[in-house]
């Protein structure tokens, strides 16, 4: 499925893609596509960057995991309450 996507770019950033894919012949959708692709691969080849490498720690916490879950529930309880309650007064 194909999607339409905007985004504001400096004129000379679209007159250099002009450029280029007049001299590749391809379309402006074939190069940004293959732009995309190749950064996402740069990206993702690039050693120490790892999803997991980014989040490792981030549950790392003070409290014993049952007193987060504890808080959360009780938050969400309290977020339940408040829109049942406003329900009632409409």
């Amino acid at each position: 499925m194909e999607k339409i996507f905007s985004a504001r770019l400096d004129e000379a950033v679209l007159n250099e893609m002009d450029r280029v894919t007049r001299r590749a012949r391809i379309t402006k959708k074939q190069f940004l596509e293959e732009a995309i692709r190749a950064r996402a691969r740069e990206l993702s080849a690039t050693p120490g960057e790892d999803v997991w490498d980014d989040t490792r720690g981030a549950w790392k916490r003070r409290e014993r995991p049952a007193t987060t879950v504890q808080e959360a529930r009780k938050l969400f309880r309290q977020s339940i309450q408040r829109h049942r309650g406003s329900r009632r007064q409409g």
